[in-house]
């Protein structure tokens, strides 16, 4: 399974670190720009209180009492018409109006707090003040349009949404860095227990971090009792074949003896019958020791191997001159024991030797092995029997009748099995399915 597939961890983590980083950005930029907003805000009105002093500063009574405003204000912006900078006097019978104002006018509620408005139809934000110059009571009014300071608001959130951008994107390399090196045990673990399934190592590294090691003791210790249960069961293996195997010869012994006394039928199926029960203890021990292996966890590497048994063969049927053709995959390994893959394919690089024409193939996948000759093959209709214990198809043919039988019990100890079907050559097709 890949890494960064839907049920694995870093894919949890990475996806949770994106969504994290992705909701915090999203509320930061919504704190910044609310926060910008106001910031602007309060500047916008500490400036139009700086114009609102210096307009009041600026106004005059002259002799008839009429209001003028000696100069003009020094922001240029209320010379200029509808700019979106105002200010207005209103006095008893008389209003003093910016430039900018035009034909507009701004309401006024003097009570010293900054209101929204309208100039026209023009939303403003602005404050009035009720003054008196040389005895002369008057509203003094400044304002600011609101899209001044919408305005200034806009241009700052593409530069917000970039630098939140920028932000993320760092926060989420972090979070990336930081999965791939907290998962960086995982990693080793997992190849520590590919190590254990090719039978490169026997434990797994007990130095990880203390999170692991209750986990790694745990499992070491079913490695230690597995290996003990292993040894336990080959070892009885061996005491059951010596003690089963000395009663067998003495009892061969007697039946000869018969036979020199002339009892030569008695002799004959006593013979039998200790012939049968020597290819029963044979297979029994070998479903044993299979049994005993299953599940250590070992890798073979299948073309050495193969070679190896070819070369066997080739000294063993002498008689037949073969040509053997071996298509297997690069560096292709079974999880499998040696000695368990050794026996399946010798029985059945055996059996192809024996009824092959001129050509054997050996070729393979990622979990199957499977010899082909160009002999006869086997009829459908026996091939269930040719996996049976003791039977042989051919009597004429030299062997025991185990090899089939006992390459399918093999296979069914490691969760697979053996098919038998035609060869694209004419013979049979025999696949180790593993």
């Amino acid at each position: 399974m890949s890494e960064t597939s839907a049920g694995s961890l870093r894919a949890r983590l990475i996806f949770a670190s994106v969504v994290g980083v992705v909701a915090a950005m999203a509320l930061a930029g919504v704190f910044i720009g609310n926060l910008y907003r106001i910031h602007t805000t309060d500047r916008y009105q500490a400036e139009l209180d700086h114009h609102l002093s210096e307009l009041v500063a600026l106004v005059e009574v002259d002799l008839a009492g009429r209001l003028h405003v000696r100069k003009p204000l020094s922001d240029p912006q209320f010379l200029v018409t509808h700019s979106g900078l105002y200010w207005q006097i209103d006095a008893e019978a008389q209003r003093l109006q910016s430039s900018s104002l035009a034909n507009l006018r701004l309401g006024t509620v003097a009570d010293g707090d900054w209101r929204d408005g309208l100039a026209g139809d023009q939303p403003v934000r602005q404050r009035s003040l009720r003054v008196v110059v040389k005895g002369r009571p008057m509203i003094v009014t400044i304002a600011s349009a609101r899209r001044l300071l919408d305005d200034q608001v806009e241009l700052f959130r593409p530069d917000l949404t970039l630098s939140m951008g920028v932000v993320g994107l760092l926060l989420l390399a972090g979070a990336i860095a930081v999965v791939h090196f907290g998962l960086a045990p995982v990693r080793r673990l997992s190849e520590d227990v590919d190590r254990l399934r090719k039978g490169e190592a026997r434990r797994l590294d007990d130095e990880v971090p203390s999170e692991f090691v209750p986990v790694i003791t745990r499992f070491n210790a079913l490695l230690e009792g597995q290996e003990q249960l292993i040894t336990r069961a080959r070892t009885e293996a061996g005491n059951l074949a010596h003690n089963l195997r000395t009663p067998l010869a003495l009892a061969i012994d007697e039946a000869e003896q018969l036979r020199l006394a002339g009892q030569i039928e008695t002799s004959d199926f006593l013979l039998s019958q200790c012939a049968a029960m020597k290819m029963h203890i044979d297979y029994h021990l070998g479903r044993a020791s299979a049994a005993g292996t299953r599940g250590a966890g070992t890798m073979t590497e299948v073309e050495p191997l193969v070679r190896e048994i070819v070369g066997a063969m080739r000294r063993l049927h002498a008689d037949r001159p073969m040509r053997v053709t071996i298509d297997l995959p690069p560096d292709l390994h079974l999880s499998c024991d040696r000695g368990d893959l050794g026996e399946i394919l010798s029985n059945l690089i055996d059996n192809a030797f024996k009824w092959a024409s001129g050509h054997v193939i050996v070729s393979g996948g990622a979990d199957f092995v499977e010899v082909r000759d160009d002999g006869h093959g086997i009829p459908v209709s026996q091939r269930d029997r040719a996996v049976d214990v003791g039977t042989r198809l051919d009597p004429s043919a030299p062997g025991t009748g185990l090899g089939l039988a006992a390459t399918a019990d093999l296979l069914r100890f490691y969760q697979g099995g053996l098919e038998l079907d035609d060869a694209v050559e004419g013979g049979l097709r025999a696949r180790a399915c593993l």
